[in-house]
């Protein structure tokens, strides 16, 4: 028999959160989404810190440890990307409600696995650099070409073997690489560095498609960036799994070949930095063996995005209430 089901769409300030995009008229994730639960599901949209108190179900990435205490009938959060949120984690254990089911959707897993292979791609043939140059009517790269790396017969390690890494696998299957994954370890809550170098050892490139959380950080760090001189690093995780400075230093003195990166330490806080924040502590646009993106892996622009969205979220809300 299904359950009706209270669901809170949040609007919680995240530059990803689920509101409405500019230029786009009204709400389209809630325009979307509403076709999908008719009849079986009640929605209300506000901040998190107002979800009402007979809320079942919060979609959205960031709350309050007090507001999840006085929400003793939330039961599930629905985080609306791939990946769970490190804060939210932490909210979910100091409120000690570690009893509310976290799921996420990955409606975008395509769009992310599809940068990663742009990113290998622009990375290894230095397409920004030359793409940058012969805009300035610079043709000397062409006569003088900068170094460059053919991918197919390379060694490739996916980390990550989830919706995202299994797309990305495939992908440079496709491009005659011998690729290789690892995913979480059988045994133990996280691959340590040590056991990661001794797989990458030796690889052309090495591709990050892994979610931040405590079992991650810094798990890419100098012992496995050591293991793979003269590879090329792609990341679409998250960047708190790579140690910063590590990777900086031997990009800046070519320990490494290259890098794409379309995730980041430093982040806009609010509408008004979105246009002059630094995305690292280390100056990397200086490098021009780095492809910089500003993490728009998750498909945001792309025609029907939130209408593919909303069907992920309805799918997991129907799970839930036993709705067909």
């Amino acid at each position: 028999m299904a359950v009706p089901l209270h669901v809170h769409l949040a609007v919680d300030g995240d530059p990803r959160s689920i509101t409405p995009r500019p230029g786009v008229s009204g709400d389209p994730f809630r325009t979307a989404l509403e076709p999908l639960v008719d009849g079986w599901t009640v929605l209300t949209r506000g901040p998190a810190d107002r979800i009402p108190t007979d809320a079942v179900v919060m979609v959205g990435s960031r709350i309050d440890p007090d507001v999840l205490r006085s929400r003793p009938s939330l039961r599930a959060i629905i985080v609306p990307w791939a990946g769970i949120p490190i804060a939210l984690q932490e909210a979910l254990v100091e409120a000690d409600r570690t009893d509310i089911e976290i799921l996420n959707v990955h409606h975008n897993a395509p769009s992310a696995a599809e940068t990663a292979v742009g990113l290998l791609l622009a990375a290894a043939r230095g397409i920004h650099a030359l793409d940058a140059d012969l805009r300035r009517h610079d043709w000397r790269q062409r006569y003088e070409p900068r170094p460059s790396r053919r991918l197919e017969g390379g060694r490739a390690l996916v980390v990550g073997r989830g919706w995202i890494g299994s797309r990305i696998a495939r992908a440079l299957d496709g491009l005659g690489m011998i690729v290789e994954s690892v995913g979480r370890p059988a045994s133990g809550p996280r691959w340590t560095p040590e056991a990661l170098a001794s797989i990458a050892a030796g690889v052309d490139a090495l591709l990050v498609a892994v979610p931040g959380s405590p079992d991650t950080e810094g798990m890419i760090d100098a012992t496995v960036l050591d293991a793979i001189p003269g590879a090329i690093l792609v990341n679409v995780g998250r960047a708190s799994v790579i140690d910063e400075d590590a990777l900086f230093e031997r990009l800046r003195n070519g320990r490494l070949f290259a890098a794409g990166l379309d995730v980041w330490w430093r982040v806009p806080g609010s509408e008004s930095e979105r246009s002059a924040t630094a995305p690292s502590a280390h100056p990397f646009h200086e490098l021009d063996n780095v492809v910089m993106t500003p993490h728009v892996g998750g498909g945001l622009g792309e025609p029907g995005i939130e209408s593919a969205r909303a069907e992920a979220i309805a799918e997991v809300l129907r799970s839930l209430t036993g709705n067909p």
